[in-house]
């Protein structure tokens, strides 16, 4: 579930829900974003209730963004590639019921994670009032159709528990030999750390997500030859010959990315560059995760949900279409001209106001790398 402020709806008093709970826990599967959202929900629940045991249930994909997480006792994942396996799923479930949660959250709200909240056993289930789901919850959560950031729509699960006073920073907790991997990855290809430094991803696995490859090719030339900027491509498991394609269409020189083994290593990365640029995909958060602005280039998809509501630090674009039903085409669709609609002009002048925020805020990582430029006289495309 996407944007959206909730407000609790009981089935039953809150008041069992209210008190410290001994044992949680929380469901997110899906996507490296959809999980990381969870993490200020995770966070919130640790410090109202230290002493309760948390786990976490998600997918194989996303289950480094939480394995070292101090918050979080324990850690259950799935493999999706087994979901059409009815052993599999029942076994799942069993496991989960086994341990007699007091309470289960469900951020996600599919008929999948609904239905594992149900047999869970748990005393109190808490999920968001969806059609038909919602009557497998014990406690729900009505939308009343604002927009807003999706780690807030995933606090609002806590706010039904009575929960109040959160932050909205990310959390990924990296280990020392991930960084140690980044040092070597920037080392061996003469990276240097007192240059502007911009991690670009262009992939996406939605197709009405991606920008198109010729325009990043564009954009990032303008960055090396306008700001001396150092320009790493990132990329995924199979997305080695986009980045490769976008290289061989520029006139300058990128950096590709080094294949990554798991999201550890990758974030250690994002963590070494000054701003992180690109589609909306789990980089991206990653990126905003590890404390770096960003700016995303979105297609259909709702920017104030998928965007941290620091607009001084992290900008999108967006542009608006007729499409009838977009939620429910974009699949199929083929035209995109949401995406085709934005040009490499655009992202470039958002680009700026973002290095004149940045320099006005006094961020030093940045007063120190553009203060000799003149950012109002560089030259657009």
């Amino acid at each position: 579930m996407q944007g959206g402020k909730f407000f609790l709806h009981h089935r039953r008093t809150a008041e069992t829900v209210m008190k410290p709970p001994e044992s949680i826990l929380l469901i997110q599967l899906r996507r490296i974003g959809d999980v990381l959202l969870c993490t200020p929900a995770l966070r919130a629940l640790r410090r109202s209730f230290p002493r309760s045991y948390i786990a976490f249930l998600t997918e194989k994909e996303s289950a480094d963004i939480l394995a070292l997480n101090p918050y979080l006792d324990e850690l259950f994942v799935l493999e999706r590639e087994r979901y059409r396996s009815p052993f599999y799923f029942l076994k799942n479930i069993w496991q989960i019921r086994r341990r007699r949660f007091d309470l289960v959250i469900d951020f996600l709200g599919t008929f999948r994670s609904a239905y594992i909240s149900f047999f869970s056993s748990a005393k109190q289930k808490v999920g968001y009032d969806l059609r038909l789901r919602k009557h497998l919850y014990d406690v729900t959560i009505k939308n009343d159709g604002k927009r807003k950031y999706a780690a807030e729509h995933k606090l609002d699960a806590l706010r039904a528990l009575g929960l109040e006073d959160f932050d909205l920073k990310l959390d990924f907790f990296i280990p020392d030999h991930s960084d140690s991997f980044a040092e070597r990855f920037f080392k061996e290809n003469g990276l240097d750390q007192n240059k502007l430094i911009i991690s670009i991803s262009p992939t996406s696995r939605r197709h009405f997500r991606r920008w198109s490859l010729d325009k990043f090719a564009y954009l990032a030339d303008w960055l090396i030859s306008q700001f001396k900027a150092q320009i790493i491509l990132v990329w995924g498991p199979g997305e080695r010959e986009t980045v490769e394609e976008i290289k061989r269409q520029m006139r300058q020189r990128p950096t590709i990315c080094w294949e990554t083994s798991n999201l550890f290593q990758l974030g250690a990365i994002l963590r070494r560059c000054d701003l992180h640029l690109g589609n909306d995909n789990g980089t991206k958060h990653i990126a905003v995760a590890m404390g770096k602005p960003t700016i995303t280039i979105y297609g259909p998809q709702d920017p104030v949900s998928w965007t941290y509501p620091d607009l001084s630090r992290h900008k999108f674009l967006k542009k608006g279409t007729d499409c009838p039903d977009c939620e429910k085409i974009k699949h199929k669709c083929t035209e995109l001209s949401c995406l085709n609609q934005i040009s490499v002009e655009e992202v470039l002048k958002v680009f700026l106001q973002l290095l004149k925020d940045l320099y006005k805020n006094k961020e030093n990582r940045f007063v120190q790398k553009i203060e000799h430029l003149a950012i109002d006289q560089c030259k657009m495309v």
